[in-house]
């Protein structure tokens, strides 16, 4: 009987394990993601509830536009001022959570990987963690205002240790802040900002409608490039 002869390759690294997903990965990713997906889906939203209760839109969607129509129907007299800036809240912090969470729980994990495969990383970690312990706090304010997106801050509050109080402190006050800006900016727009919000609301069919189309079409455009970019590659 002929022998089977194993040839072992000494040259190659060993596999790494995979990492498991446990209750707490799916108890930090996952609200992240059903928040992302429900920002997609609840697109249509935006058309039927703008010109009619744009108070209940901010709280569903926490959307720019929503925040500016809410302003524009303080001015009128249809809508509290308090309601107006507090309805938004909940919606808005949502996940700001679970994004200090996730700096926490694999922040420094990636650090460690960016570090080993390009030393610069090494120094870039330790200047960012020296700035969040003396700025960190209002760097958490600002963040809704600053041209970068707000989840890479309180990820990296969440990395540099943070405490969890402070951050939803610092959090609540910018977010706050953040709204009344834009309330503020609908109040003094005033009835201009009521006629457009329901105009929109007027034609929301048609709206949807276009917005099916324009999502559909972008789809199967592409599904039809990435077959071409492959055999291009």
């Amino acid at each position: 009987m002929d022998s089977e002869t194993l040839v072992v390759d000494h040259t190659a690294e060993p596999q790494r394990p995979r990492p498991r997903i446990g209750v707490k990965d799916v108890l930090c990713v996952g609200p992240i993601i059903a928040s992302t997906i429900y920002s997609y889906v609840g697109l249509p939203l935006t058309p039927l509830l703008l010109g009619r209760n744009p108070v209940l839109l901010s709280a569903l969607r926490g959307s720019i536009a929503s925040m500016v129509a809410s302003g524009g129907f303080v001015r009128v007299g249809r809508v509290p001022l308090l309601l107006a800036l507090i309805a938004p809240i909940p919606i808005s912090m949502l996940t700001d959570p679970f994004f200090f969470w996730a700096g926490k729980r694999y922040g420094r994990s990636i650090i460690n990987y960016l570090s080993d495969t390009d030393p610069r990383w090494r120094k870039r970690a330790a200047r960012g963690e020296r700035f969040f312990k003396k700025y960190g706090v209002w760097t958490i304010v600002g963040a809704p205002f600053l041209p970068a997106p707000t989840l890479f801050f309180y990820m990296a509050a969440g990395e540099a240790g943070m405490p969890f109080i402070v951050f939803i402190i610092a959090d609540l006050i910018g977010t706050l802040a953040y709204i009344g800006l834009i309330v503020g900016a609908g109040f003094a727009i005033g009835q201009p900002a009521v006629t457009v919000a329901q105009t929109i609301s007027n034609y929301a069919l048609w709206i949807i409608i276009a917005m099916v189309v324009l999502i559909v079409a972008w789809s199967f455009f592409s599904a039809w490039r990435a077959p071409r970019e492959t055999t291009r590659r």
